[in-house]
């Protein structure tokens, strides 16, 4: 009798461990860091959870961690790594399991992910709403940003504006590719796209000189930087951490069930950052209707 014990005893592990494994079948990766910068990875983690059927594996990691021990912990089938460091971890085992990386302004790399950069598609949509005088969109990329450029022509074109996309390698390019914007003479119909660019959008050198031009001009700038409408921009993306959490999740779940060359998308949700004396001065008044749907304004 006592084998037969021991056998229901043994069946009865084995479904338990089944089941646990089944539980777990997401783990979120992340690092551990301090107020007010770790409200960012709750928002994610929290969006991830509202939205992934299945218990998630939460693993921070410290300012000192070894990827190569953080990797060997993964027992999961598939993983949400975030931040520069959940980067370093998803570059260890991408190749092995399905990884999606998220909460950096990643670009197609051959790992999976949603990239910070706004999904032209709303940028446009709140330039309609904002600023409904603007025809044509003027952007400067580097490779650094080109992936998402034919993807913005096509988006542009579907939604009634032109967009003029100029390729430039340096910082000097970029000044006088601007230069030659700001030379011509009717500027009124025509807006600046700041992408998520570390040499057409550079903070120190290319944004002071844009956001003064445009005011001289009377001209739209627009950015995929949070903190450009804080700056003078009439308007910049703030990303929505929750909605990004979510759509880490289906974007994880899509290349598990069907394995997939590496897909990075824009950030498809965003919110709205807008400089209400830059409107002003441009001759847009939003009532109090509009300025509701606003996460922040400025100035404050």
């Amino acid at each position: 009798m006592k084998w037969i014990h021991r056998a229901k005893f043994l069946t009865l592990l084995l479904l338990v461990c089944c089941f646990s494994s089944q539980a777990e079948s997401l783990t979120v990766v992340y690092p551990e860091v301090k107020a007010p910068y770790d409200k960012i990875f709750q928002q994610i983690t929290r969006g991830i959870a509202e939205e992934a059927d299945e218990e998630i594996l939460e693993i921070k990691l410290s300012n000192q961690f070894d990827p190569d021990d953080a990797a060997k912990k993964i027992t999961t089938d598939k993983v949400i790594a975030l931040g520069k460091r959940g980067l370093q971890v998803a570059r260890k085992i991408y190749k092995d399991k399905p990884v999606v990386v998220g909460a950096l302004p990643i670009r197609p790399n051959g790992i999976s992910g949603v990239s910070l950069t706004a999904d032209p598609d709303e940028l446009f949509d709140y330039l309609h709403e904002l600023a409904p005088k603007i025809t044509k969109v003027t952007v400067l990329y580097t490779p650094a940003s080109a992936w998402v450029i034919d993807d913005a022509k096509e988006k542009a074109k579907a939604k009634g504006l032109s967009l003029n996309g100029i390729k430039v390698e340096n910082i000097r390019e970029a000044v006088k590719a601007y230069d030659r914007i700001f030379a011509r003479e009717d500027l009124s119909q025509t807006a600046i796209w700041l992408p998520l660019d570390p040499i057409t959008a550079n903070d120190k050198i290319i944004v002071p000189v844009i956001l003064e031009k445009a005011w001289s001009n009377k001209m739209v700038v627009f950015s995929s930087k949070p903190n450009h409408a804080k700056r003078g921009a009439l308007f910049s993306a703030i990303p929505n951490n929750e909605l990004l959490g979510r759509q880490l999740v289906r974007l994880v779940e899509k290349i598990s069930a069907q394995p997939l060359p590496s897909i990075v998308k824009p950030l498809k949700t965003v919110k709205l950052a807008v400089n209400l004396r830059t409107a002003a001065h441009l001759g847009y008044e939003y009532g109090s209707g509009k300025r509701s749907g606003f996460a922040l304004t400025f100035p404050k």
